[in-house]
């Protein structure tokens, strides 16, 4: 009976309860002997325009979507809607032959789908409830997507003190699939001293179809709410769906993917796939390397919360517009659960920080992992390697880092380097180190099956690490004679795969790692091709296919069961690239496991394998020298960030891309991978001098700051020019040393960002609208960026422009960067930003430490400090200083470092080493200068701990720009040091 729901809820003791029912009281006390019944919900109302827009329609064929173009490149078949009135009716919807472009013609009647409630809530615990769902009884006629519908649902709905909440949806009858990925979470009720934030409601339609609602308790937002949409929540074996409305139009995150703005476009906006693929930024709506199902979003106050639906399937996702103001989002995934968190914010920064309480805290990277990093697909030889190095220092240009691509290995095999054109290569690291530099190799996961005296692989095979066919199906036994599944990528032989799941294989992996460092002494490692890749999968032949047997070619491809077998063809694909989901990657069926009785199909993990790659590398990499090292890996999944860096994959050199490397600098801090950066000057195509000289200005802002090409187009295509900053013209080279000459300058600064957000969660890259929510004419910026809050960086983005358009927010201070002026016209403004410049301008409030640049991190560590003070409109300014070793691990766990705290307040401005546990730094360095700009009076004298400064010598007021220059001071930092401004 449907009118009237009775529920028994059991309390160990007398709790508040801040999850419930519509029409049930939210924080009512229960004692353990309480039963109680529960009051049929109230149904919500929906609005007319749902019922007569056809915009609103829920798509009953999204299966026959897909034969739109999701991805420009590799749609092999011209796809054709085979959409038609009996196959939409035989589903139970309605066919609408009429339907305007863009609204589903076969739609989903808003009588039918969903699920009803059945049981709940029970309260399991004091921060714990569950609620039985049933799937809806179809009114007049069957209604069913793709006929595997589950039947019975269970919500179980957790808090976690008074801003977060987890919403998870399994079926009650049997376990699936769900994500082997350690995250943190612990059901907490809040604390009556903090009342929830955000509290979670079960609704009802008309029609009996239950929604999920998560609104604020101050201000009654509705955040995130299916009951409008309840007839499209739909629960297939191999087809997820929910929509939901959002409270706002602007969104931001979910990825990886090429999106050309950072605020999501609701507007004849695109369905984007989630699914890592060996696939470079197109502009379009492709799907890229890494899973990242998380956004956030600006309400129309400024307040902010974030959502994350932990899941590992391949997903799309749909922002479209709703009602006036308003957005919303369809969410697809093909297997799984649904497990669904919510952070209240109410703040951008907020909203990450208890993202990351969950997924992780950014990892904290070496000293000289900030310092610049050049890498090449192409050098052929070491000769030439050599060359672009010595272009670079020759020009005086600081580098830390030089990389070895996959041609300095042997036939491009994992741990071996060519004996013949890198002969001398561990003598050129050695070479490196010896001044004051550091290497990283290149990896990939792939292993050659066919190269002689390779023991790599057949270490791998004694251990049997490989992903597998499944023992029921194996298409390859007849060449193998085991189960190990092969495919092709760099290697010249056929290519295993290893099982990064497996225990034994991080053993075998380890062990190959340290014995390659005996060979050659690299300071971290680069992990590629890991989504995995493998290439043109079900097609005739790999394009770089190479195989000669007796005199003649033969063709070979990895082929999947693609016919018979529903993981390789599931009802929905979802929007990814590609004619099948295996496209560029291995087969569905292909099975991994834990090793203890536990077995994954690929269709269920593909998007794991980067980060169970990064899990097994980070512990060797850091074993190598008991030194932090760095791992960057292509493909990401939340929680990588924890532990890994990552660069944004193959980029073309083209002005476009300079623009898609903020948004995705933009996005990936978002998803808790602060140490970012895209190939700068390109990797793709031939970079200009022009192009190369703006985009080393703006790649001096990535916190990953590498330039990197590629090598050709295809086997036969012309080599790329090079483009390290080295090989231009006098005018850009100088311009190139510069931009890199300013990073160094800045990275004590970005180093304490760094060790902020690995201590306390956070962001390092922000957006405008990050810092300014409440500022409407922030919300869609996305071609200026800021490093915390306070340094904002405008680069120069489009060709041949010599003016850059920039916006100061009017509630601010703002001064320029390099002059200390203040800027007294704000708003939108119009800069010069000749070709050699890039607009930097300073916030008031902030106390930013700078070090003079050298050739490397290990010489600029040792020169002096200076400070850059930046008063506001109180006149008041703070900042602070981490400094360590710079490359031992965990030192602030340890204590094993110097803090500062900088504060400048009522005239007096102090620096304080808070901790002083690392007295190396007082041996070499001093702090020399200190420069404070927007005094609101000149003073007539400067003291220092008591102590008269000489004006003119000591220090100088400019009262033009109202600006005082502290110089010579040579201050020991292990002391406490007070300047008065009288």
């Amino acid at each position: 009976m449907r009118n009237s729901i009775t529920a028994f809820v059991l309390v160990g003791l007398a709790v508040n309860i801040y999850v419930g029912v519509q029409g049930v009281p939210l924080a009512k006390s229960v004692s353990q002997t309480e039963t109680r019944q529960i009051l049929d919900i109230k149904p919500v109302e929906i609005p007319d325009f749902i019922s007569t827009d056809p915009v609103y329609r829920i798509d009953c064929s999204p299966d026959e979507d897909e034969y739109r173009s999701f991805c420009q490149q590799n749609l092999a078949k011209n796809r054709t809607s085979n959409i038609t009135s009996a196959s939409c009716t035989a589903r139970g919807c309605i066919y609408d032959s009429n339907a305007i472009s863009g609204t589903p013609t076969c739609y989903i009647p808003l009588e039918k789908g969903g699920y009803e409630l059945k049981e709940g809530p029970n309260q399991i615990s004091n921060a714990i409830t569950q609620y039985k769902l049933a799937r809806l009884p179809t009114p007049s006629s069957k209604f069913s997507m793709f006929n595997h519908d589950i039947e019975n649902l269970k919500v179980q709905v957790s808090v976690s003190g008074p801003e977060m909440i987890r919403m998870t949806i399994r079926d009650d009858n049997a376990e699936r699939y769900e994500v082997p990925v350690p995250i943190q979470w612990s059901p907490s009720v809040p604390p009556t001293s903090a009342p929830p934030k955000i509290q979670f409601q079960m609704t009802k339609t008309v029609n009996e179809q239950v929604g999920f609602r998560v609104y604020r308790t101050d201000t009654q937002s509705i955040l995130f709410d299916t009951t409008f949409f309840a007839n499209g929540f739909i629960y297939d074996d191999n087809f997820l769906q929910i929509v939901t409305t959002i409270p706002s139009k602007n969104a931001y995150g979910f990825g990886e993917n090429g999106h050309n703005s950072f605020q999501h476009i609701l507007k004849g906006s695109q369905r984007y796939g989630i699914f890592a693929r060996d696939q470079w930024t197109l502009g379009e709506n492709e799907n890229s390397y890494g899973t990242h199902p998380f956004y956030m979003v600006i309400e129309p106050n400024g307040q902010t919360f974030g959502v994350w639906i932990f899941n590992s399937n391949a997903q799309d996702y749909k922002f479209d517009e709703f009602d006036v103001d308003k957005a919303m989002l369809t969410y697809r995934t093909i297997g799984g659960i649904l497990d669904i968190f919510f952070f209240a914010g109410s703040t951008p920064e907020m909203v990450i920080r208890q993202y990351q309480s969950v997924i992780g805290k950014p990892y904290f990277p070496p000293y000289w992992a900030f310092g610049f990093q050049l890498c090449r697909y192409g050098y052929d030889t070491l000769d030439n390697m050599k060359a672009a190095m010595h272009r670079t220092l020759n020009a005086s240009i600081p580098i830390d880092v030089h990389y070895g691509d996959i041609d300095y290995f042997h036939n491009r095999l994992d741990f071996t380097f060519d004996p013949i054109n890198f002969k001398d290569i561990p003598e050129y690291i050695d070479w490196l180190h010896a001044n004051g530099m550091k290497f990283i190799t290149m990896l990939d996961p792939a292993i050659d099956t066919e190269a002689k005296d390779y023991p790599v692989y057949t270490e791998g095979q004694k251990a049997d690490i490989w992903m597998k066919w499944p023992e029921r199906r194996n298409l390859q036994f007849h060449e193998t004679n085991d189960r190990k599944i092969l495919g092709y990528v760099w290697p010249d032989g056929k290519t295993a795969f290893p099982d990064f799941f497996y225990p034994p294989t991080s053993d075998w992996w380890r062990t190959q790692i340290l014995e390659y460092h005996n060979k050659i002494k690299f300071d971290g490692i680069w992990i590629d091709m890991n989504e995995p890749a493998n290439f043109d999968t079900n097609k005739g032949t790999p394009w770089n296919y190479v195989y000669n047997h007796n005199g003649n070619n033969v063709t070979w491809n990895l082929t999947c069961p693609i016919e018979d077998e529903i993981l390789e063809n599931p009802p929905y694909k979802t929007a990814i690239c590609g004619d099948y989901i295996s496209d560029k990657t291995l087969c569905m069926i292909a099975e991994l496991t834990d090793g203890k009785g536990k077995i994954y199909n690929h269709y269920d993990v593909h998007n794991l394998y980067g980060w169970s790659e990064t899990v097994a590398t980070v512990p060797v990499s850091r074993a190598l020298d008991n030194k932090r090292s760095i791992v960057i890996s292509r493909s990401t999944f939340a929680t990588s960030g924890s532990i890994s860096g990552h660069w944004l994959g193959d980029n073309t050199a083209d002005w476009k891309h300079l623009k898609y490397n903020i948004i995705g600098m933009l996005e990936m801090n978002l998803f808790g991978i602060p140490y970012v950066g895209a190939d700068i000057c390109g990797f793709f195509a031939n970079t200009t001098e022009q192009m190369c000289q703006r985009w080393m200005q703006l790649g001096a802002f990535n916190p990953f700051f590498r330039n990197h090409n590629g090598y050709k187009y295809g086997n036969d295509g012309p080599k790329f020019i090079d483009q390290d900053p080295g090989v231009f013209q006098e005018s850009v080279v100088t311009s190139n040393r510069h931009a890199v000459e300013l990073r160094y300058t800045l990275i004590p600064y970005l180093y304490t960002l760094f060790h902020r957000v690995h201590v306390s969660g956070g962001t390092v890259v922000r957006s405008m609208a990050h810092v300014f929510p409440t500022i409407a004419e922030c919300w869609a910026l996305d071609e200026q960026f800021l490093w915390d809050s306070s340094l904002l960086i405008a680069p120069v983005i489009y060709e041949n422009h010599v003016n850059k358009s920039v916006y100061l927010p009017t509630t601010e201070r703002w001064f320029d960067y390099y002059t200390g002026e203040e800027i007294k016209t704000l708003g939108q403004l119009t800069v010069p930003a000749p070709l050699d410049f890039i607009p930097l301008y300073l916030r008031g409030g902030a106390i930013i430490p700078h070090q003079q640049s050298a050739m490397n991190t290990v010489a600029s560590r040792k020169k002096p400090l200076f400070l850059i003070v930046v008063l506001d409109k109180n006149q008041y300014a703070e900042g602070n200083l981490f400094f360590d070793d710079g490359e031992s691990i965990d030192t602030y766990e340890r204590s094993v470092y110097n803090y500062f705290i900088f504060n400048y307040n009522l005239q007096r401005l102090t620096i304080e080493p808070w901790t002083y546990n690392y007295p190396q730094m007082g041996n070499d360095i001093k702090l020399e200068d200190i420069t404070i700009y927007g005094m609101d009076k000149a003073p007539t004298k400067v003291m220092w701990n008591g102590q008269d400064l000489v004006m003119s010598t000591q220090w100088t007021f400019d009262s033009t720009k109202n600006i005082l220059r502290m110089t010579k001071l040579e201050l020991n930092v292990a002391k406490i040091h007070k300047f008065n401004f009288v």
